[in-house]
């Protein structure tokens, strides 16, 4: 596709969009509510080095 007709498709889908929220259209994919991500992991008494670096990754890689 030429860089023209790109920016020709591009404008009618903004068009299209701000002409459906003007009639009051529902959204087609609804936001949904963001879930509660886990506990974050707790270290008690004193942990060693390892406990240590399982605690930091459990807690920053959880997905």
């Amino acid at each position: 596709m030429k860089p023209g007709n790109l920016a020709k498709i591009i404008l009618a889908c903004v068009v299209l969009h701000n002409l459906a929220k003007a009639w009051g259209e529902r959204e087609a994919f609804p936001e949904e509510e963001d879930p509660q991500p886990p506990p974050l992991v707790q270290l008690e008494g004193n942990p060693d080095g390892q406990a240590i670096r399982d605690a930091i990754t459990a807690n920053y890689f959880r997905f």
